[in-house]
């Protein structure tokens, strides 16, 4: 059975849903824990021998049916089981059915587009972000509902993440409750790190030149082995501490957390600049993998096996959630963040034509508060797909494995669900892990830019154009292969030439259109 590092796995995925929630329009991971469960339930009986019972009295037939459409990469081949479950549910709790569709990342955005625009296709659909889809007249105002909604569903999010999505003082998406921010860090390889004689401490910050020594003490012990290897591919860390307002491509930036306002070149911003010139010097050391231009393999590839001894990455690691399996330990380098994107990322909205919008809101508050739809949202049936192991935990039945599983949402996409902290957790996580991240989130600074993700449909050419010269530049001064100075220069220049003003220009309205 292939258990070890799940949870880390869908660390790493959940940070590089930062960039790819950004294509379909993009910090990463987790949601309420056990508390919502028994009471949320309001004494309904949790076996489906008594669901069945219960519903075996009410006429399903003539209650509304809301569709329900999400991504997904996990395996769901029994999903008319699962969705007859939670229309048990749904049938004693709200009077209403659901039809569940989960469509691969490939064709998602695409397919979405053309589901709004089609009455009948999609009610409830996950987004990145409700602007243009509003703007569109694609999606329903959330506000009344959202005023009478359950207080227990208003709880789980800040102010200020509700607001990010409220566009003109009205609610258009509800976020789903994964994690809010992000830290800076690098994984170290653990036995390597344990035989260099270093002591843990989750509470320590790391300065550069501390990881710099570490580093270097570690090649020069094992001289074959990577350095430092890229978060993934060739871009050495998915973010910093300047705000990009949801663009992976860092075509315009916001300094000190967005609190600057002020939207200016990458090529001008100092953290860029004194991070990639440290890089440099590291790469001149040898410290850093020195065919890094060419790599396609992400650092969970590297760093656990041993192959490399350390990355950079940018997601959400709480102190303590290191468990006894892991194979790496996590270094923070500057504490965790919630970026403009943050709250938008993952979002659930309903159609603008859906047939009966009480209902749709009314199954989508369900997801989010009821536990056991989030469990069988997450993991299947119990006993068939997954156990409550002795810890308490979602676990595999007897002979089933990760592959072998017929569904497996919750070990391999659990944030595309509603509340994935609704559900169990993994057998591989640690203990306590959703009070962990609750607490994290809590001590996040919040960009000052929250809520405003930058829309490249107003400026298309412009911002193809700039993406062109990222692509020559930006990963080879970032991670210091190239000299610093010389690529900057050619970087600033082209990057204006493309029409990078009209980039920073558009992206500056939407943060002072967000201001009024």
């Amino acid at each position: 059975m292939k258990r070890k590092g799940l949870w880390r796995q869908v660390s790493i995925a959940m940070s590089a849903l930062t960039a790819m929630g950004v294509v379909l329009s993009g910090c990463g991971q987790t949601g309420t824990g056990t508390e919502t469960s028994s009471s949320v339930s309001s004494g309904q009986d949790t076996t489906a021998e008594a669901n069945t019972t219960e519903t075996s009295t009410l006429d399903t037939s003539k209650m509304p049916v809301v569709t329900m459409v999400l991504p997904n990469s996990g395996k769901t081949d029994n999903l008319a089981d699962v969705e007859a479950e939670i229309n048990k549910i749904l049938a004693k709790e709200v009077g209403a059915q659901i039809k569940i569709t989960f469509l691969g990342y490939g064709s998602y955005r695409q397919q979405i587009n053309m589901s709004l625009t089609n009455p009948g296709e999609s009610d409830i659909v996950e987004i990145s972000g409700p602007s243009t889809y509003a703007a569109n007249g694609e999606l329903l105002d959330l506000t009344p509902y959202w005023e009478n909604a359950d207080q227990r569903l208003k709880d789980m999010f800040k102010e200020e993440y509700i607001d990010a999505n409220k566009i003109n003082g009205k609610l258009y998406a509800i976020p789903a409750n994964i994690n809010f921010s992000n830290e800076i860090l690098v994984h170290v390889n653990r036995k390597m790190y344990d035989e260099l004689g270093y002591e843990v401490d989750d509470e320590k910050i790391w300065t550069l030149d501390e990881i710099h020594d570490l580093v270097a003490a570690a090649k020069k012990k094992w001289p074959d082995v990577y350095g430092i290897v890229p978060q993934g591919g060739a871009r050495l860390v998915n973010e910093l501490n300047y705000d990009t307002l949801g663009d992976p491509y860092d075509i315009g930036v916001v300094e000190d957390h967005g609190k600057t306002g002020k939207v200016i070149s990458v090529t001008d911003c100092q953290e860029f600049i004194d991070f990639s010139k440290t890089m440099r010097q590291w790469y001149q050391e040898g410290l850093i993998m020195q065919d890094v231009l060419s790599n396609t393999e992400g650092w969970s590839a590297l760093v656990p096996t041993g192959t490399a001894f350390a990355d950079f990455d940018a997601g959400a690691y709480p102190n303590g959630g290191t468990t006894d399996d892991s194979l790496y330990y996590n270094l923070t380098v500057y504490p965790n963040w919630s970026a403009a994107n943050c709250a938008v990322r993952i979002d659930l909205a309903i159609a603008a034509n859906t047939a009966d919008p009480q209902a749709a809101f009314n199954v989508l508050q369900e997801c989010y508060l009821n536990e056991d739809i989030c469990n069988l949202l997450s993991y299947g049936i119990e006993g068939v797909n997954y156990i409550v192991n002795n810890e308490g935990k979602a676990d595999f039945p007897e002979g089933v494995t990760l592959e072998s599983d017929s569904y497996t949402t919750g070990f391999v996409s659990p944030w595309v669900v509603p509340n994935m902290m609704g559900a169990l957790l993994p057998y591989s996580s640690p203990d306590g892990y959703n009070d962990k991240i609750k607490e994290y989130d809590s001590k996040a600074d919040i960009s000052g830019c929250m809520g405003v993700v930058f829309d490249s449909t107003k400026c298309p050419d412009e911002y193809s154009a700039c993406i062109n010269v990222y692509n020559k530049y930006f990963c080879a001064i970032f991670s210091g292969a190239v000299d610093t100075d010389e690529n900057l220069a050619l970087f600033k220049k082209e990057l204006k030439d493309a029409g990078e003003d009209v980039v920073i220009a558009e992206k500056q309205a939407e943060i002072d259109a967000a201001k009024k």
